[in-house]
């Protein structure tokens, strides 16, 4: 019996196996738990799935299958029972002995007993990586190649106008962006930042990669995503320190 797991599309674990496969997103592991010779994944929808092969496999597999442009970081092994979504760390409780881990945006808190000896390691891991971690990601017009930096929290962006206040201003000549368009939402989440996107009930839509979003429904954005509002498009791209002043 053998079990395949590999990254593909950048944010999806395969699992094949015999005449079944199944593609999960990252995001929605919350972690794997050691069940003797086999492997409990946890879900962020709460759903479990047995796989049977131990812990120590799905390291390596997970190791290797993460190196091939993708972040070979996103989960940390915990001790010998566990391999968490570094992302989704609550609470570390060194004392207890235990870990609470929370799917963003879900009333979802997982608990995962350790040794205090794993969970001080894991502490003093996000606290330093924590000290190094700043929004690196920017908005750029492609067509007037103007360039909006994005801030911690929320980015409103809408036309330029004196009667409604928005975080950005876009001031090219655009008449079918609406005063108060679009949001972009950056959050902090433990060991990186994520970026999100949603529409704030404008005349015209917002599209993200060609595709309309539905109103009041936010979706995640990387690099090299398009945004269209309007006739105007921007393009979500890594910030150039050489070029572009962080504030």
């Amino acid at each position: 019996m053998q079990i395949i797991i590999k990254c593909i599309y950048m944010n999806t674990l395969t699992f094949n196996h015999r005449d079944e496969l199944i593609r999960i997103k990252v995001e929605d592991i919350v972690c794997f738990l050691a069940d003797g010779n086999y492997t409990t994944v946890i879900l962020s929808s709460k759903k479990e799935l047995l796989l049977s092969i131990n812990l120590l496999h799905v390291q390596k597999i997970i190791e290797e299958s993460l190196i091939d442009g993708f972040q070979s970081d996103l989960f940390v092994r915990l001790g010998r029972s566990s391999i968490i979504r570094k992302a989704y760390i609550f609470s570390i409780q060194t004392l207890k002995g235990k870990l609470i881990l929370k799917v963003p945006k879900k009333d979802f808190y997982y608990e995962i007993k350790a040794s205090k000896d794993a969970l001080r390691k894991l502490k003093e891991s996000v606290q330093n990586r924590h000290k190094h971690i700043f929004p690196k990601f920017q908005l750029r017009d492609l067509q007037t190649r103007k360039i909006y930096i994005l801030k911690l929290g929320d980015n409103r962006f809408g036309r330029k106008s004196t009667m409604t206040k928005c975080d950005q201003m876009i001031d090219n000549g655009d008449n079918q962006i609406s005063r108060l368009h679009f949001n972009i939402l950056v959050c902090n989440v433990v060991e990186h930042y994520e970026y999100e996107i949603i529409d704030l009930g404008s005349s015209n839509g917002t599209f993200l990669n060609g595709i309309k979003l539905p109103l009041q429904e936010s979706q995640k954005i990387e690099s090299g995503s398009i945004i269209r509002v309007g006739k105007t498009e921007f393009i979500v791209e890594p910030i150039d320190v050489d070029k572009t002043e962080v504030p």
